[in-house]
């Protein structure tokens, strides 16, 4: 199923901006000749279930419970695929003088999908498995954690599991019982982690 959408000459990026694929720096081409899809990798995301599962070919490999975005920023629907990867990233988002607006440094792990949506760490996050973002798929890490103990470093994992153009399919819609406002975010007072690479991947 995945191969055959990803071999359509008018697959869709996100259900939200349907357009015919075409290759640039930003995004990639959507076809099975990526070098990522050529190893049978790919990412689903379950909005309904709140999880995340890598799987290689048929195989699932890892599952991992997600937040997602709440009502009102809920992450898009589609077949996408990864265009940047920042182990340590500093996101920003809204007007400064907006209650909505975020800065937050030191991001883990971030891997980006469309425009701003990424996969990425939040070690901010203590309950997973229910939507707590303002569209971002939120894994658990040990990196910046303050209280690493118990856990799973499934950011870290993902990162190193996935390359430059691995499909990542989002399905289902977000809960209906959900909470109305996106976690909060630290104060930009964090310090890198000792492991962390800086900087961000492009494709070629």
């Amino acid at each position: 199923m995945l191969a055959a959408m990803l071999w359509h000459p008018h697959a869709m990026v996100g259900c939200r901006h349907p357009r015919r694929s075409r290759p640039t720096a930003e995004t990639g081409p959507l076809t099975a000749v990526t070098p990522a899809f050529k190893d049978g990798k790919w990412i689903k995301i379950n909005l309904s279930r709140q999880t995340l599962t890598a799987y290689r070919g048929n195989r699932a490999i890892r599952s991992m419970p997600i937040s997602s975005g709440v009502r009102g920023w809920s992450t898009p629907t589609g077949l996408f695929w990864i265009y940047r990867k920042v182990a340590d990233d500093r996101m920003r988002g809204y007007d400064p003088r907006q209650d909505t607006h975020w800065d937050v440094a030191h991001v883990p792990w971030a891997q980006y999908l469309r425009g701003g949506i990424a996969i990425h760490g939040a070690w901010w996050n203590r309950s997973f498995g229910i939507p707590r973002s303002h569209g971002c798929i939120q894994v658990s890490t040990q990196t910046f954690n303050p209280h690493p103990q118990g856990v799973p470093e499934d950011a870290g994992w993902l990162y190193r599991f996935t390359a430059l153009g691995t499909p990542v399919m989002i399905v289902g819609t977000t809960p209906g019982r959900t909470v109305l406002q996106p976690l909060a975010y630290p104060p930009l007072t964090r310090t890198p982690p000792s492991g962390a690479r800086s900087g961000a991947s492009s494709i070629p």
